[in-house]
């Protein structure tokens, strides 16, 4: 078992599900509110999706960064309480005609403007600007140039800035220092709210689960400014693009089109950007959920002018000496393997190796008795169980709209349930299995129907909204949700 887990019990839900008056959940204090709600119904867990700044449908695990975090998660009113913006300047833009994104921008910007005239805070800002100077100008440079040239990827840049000749890139700090340090400033008030947040959910026992997608989109940050480690053309094209074959759930394939990774090249530097990466979430978060684990095993390699996923090669990508090098590095891994879809016995044995706990979802497992999802079947307690995920259907309207009748019928079998009540007893069921995690998506909690659905994977419209209305988590929710957790020595 992997010390660094123990016998714990959770929820799942990202940020943008908060409520509050802004267009997103943030770090505000409906945040703090939810953290209250975790302890008081004992739930030691938190786990949320990246932190990152989505991509233009809104998902998290394409960004233009992988270190930078979500500027919309900035709580202006924590600005005010925290004497970082003037409450004048506040009410004057609140009452503006201004959408309620620009408001935001415009109160960070008159935040940048009168807090770092304070020496407290500029000296914390320069800190920050040092502490993170492997990523964070790079980030800010690349974002002003897509701001600059907003048609197509990188590889569209002047080739000054395309191939980052060093005097293009100076010039450009000096002419626009000020629109540079405002992109510093918004991810410095990122980690300042969040690590007070963090601390909140500390103080009330409460640990964090992070996410980490394992590729990165070619249009960002990262991939300009390290081309070497990446598949990549003399053009700064993806040669090859990640995806998955064809399986049950598409006849295509699915064809993510993130480039790949040259995995000797990261090798050779000692895996140094993989190592920051991880460092730098793990200052965020307590634990990390590895997306697409198989991919460190080996990856689907597409051409990147193929149209679909059905063409393509397994390729050998991280593997052991990855891991045994993080872990001489990092120490004990806080890692959660997402093992899910077709997996291999070398992908086990890698998992299994660095005993990192794998995902067993219960909405997989009521189409046989002898389904490895199903509690009864855990050969091991170093997993963690959940109802559900983002990519899933609430369980509600997995029951009513999903499952197959079979499936229905040994669901409430087992569960020994009326089908209104599945939501609540597939987190019982979970609950008082042998697996060392048991984390349950709000929704469920809540016994949400298919309406309060997060994700459907392979679409781009529609995802990432639902927000939740903390007043449905009444007091007979948690008090429920307390009871079972006891019961089940989740404490």
């Amino acid at each position: 078992m992997n010390r660094a887990f123990t016998r714990s019990s959770g929820i799942l839900m990202h940020i943008t599900s908060l409520p509050g008056s802004w267009d997103t959940g943030d770090f505000g204090k409906e945040a703090c509110n939810f953290v209250d709600k975790l302890h008081d119904s004992m739930q030691t867990l938190w786990q949320i999706l990246p932190l990152t700044i989505p991509d233009a449908t809104g998902s998290p695990y394409a960004s233009i960064s992988a270190f930078a975090g979500n500027p919309h998660f900035i709580n202006p009113e924590q600005l005010l309480e925290d004497g970082l913006l003037q409450e004048d300047i506040y009410t004057q833009i609140m009452n503006s005609p201004l959408s309620k994104k620009d408001k935001k921008q415009r109160l960070i910007q008159e935040s940048s403007q009168y807090a770092l005239t304070f020496e407290s805070t500029y000296s914390a800002f320069t800190d920050f600007v040092e502490k993170n100077k492997h990523w964070l100008h790079d980030y800010a440079h690349f974002t002003l140039l897509k701001r600059i040239y907003p048609n197509g990827d990188w590889t569209n840049f002047p080739d000054e800035y395309k191939w980052r000749d060093a005097q293009a890139l100076a010039d450009l700090q000096t002419k626009h220092s000020r629109d540079i340090e405002l992109l510093m400033y918004e991810q410095f008030l990122f980690a300042r709210q969040w690590n007070q947040l963090r601390e909140y959910a500390h103080a009330r026992h409460i640990r964090i689960v992070g996410d980490i997608p394992i590729f990165i989109s070619h249009h960002s940050a990262d991939v300009w400014s390290h081309p070497e480690l990446f598949k990549l053309d003399e053009n700064g094209k993806p040669t090859v693009i990640a995806g998955v074959p064809p399986d049950l759930f598409s006849k295509t394939g699915q064809r993510w089109g993130n480039p790949h990774y040259k995995w000797d090249t990261l090798k050779e530097t000692g895996y140094t950007w993989w190592i920051q990466r991880l460092q730098h979430l793990l200052g965020l978060v307590d634990y990390i959920r590895l997306d697409h684990f198989r991919g460190f095993e080996s990856v689907w390699e597409i051409d990147s002018h193929a149209e679909t996923a059905e063409i393509g090669i397994w390729v050998p990508s991280a593997g052991h000496e990855f891991f045994h090098y993080l872990k001489e590095h990092l120490g004990v891994l806080p890692i959660i393997a997402e093992d899910l879809g077709v997996i291999t016995d070398d992908v086990r044995k890698l998992r299994d190796d660095f005993e990192f706990p794998g995902m067993k979802i219960l909405q997989f497992a009521f189409d046989s008795d002898d389904n490895p999802f199903l509690p009864h079947n855990y050969d091991t307690d170093n997993c963690i169980v959940y109802s559900g995920t983002h990519d899933n259907n609430t369980s509600l309207g997995w029951f009513r709209k999903d499952a197959s009748e079979d499936e229905k019928e040994r669901c409430l079998k087992l569960l020994n349930c009326s089908p209104e009540d599945v939501a609540f007893n597939m987190i019982r069921y979970g609950m008082e299995s042998r697996a060392v995690w048991m984390i349950s998506p709000i929704q469920d909690v809540l016994q949400l129907d298919e309406s309060a659905r997060m994700n459907f994977p392979g679409t781009t419209e529609g995802n990432w909204k639902w927000r939740v209305d903390l007043s449905q988590l009444t007091s007979d929710h948690i008090s429920t949700l307390k009871d079972l957790t006891e019961k089940t020595g989740r404490i």
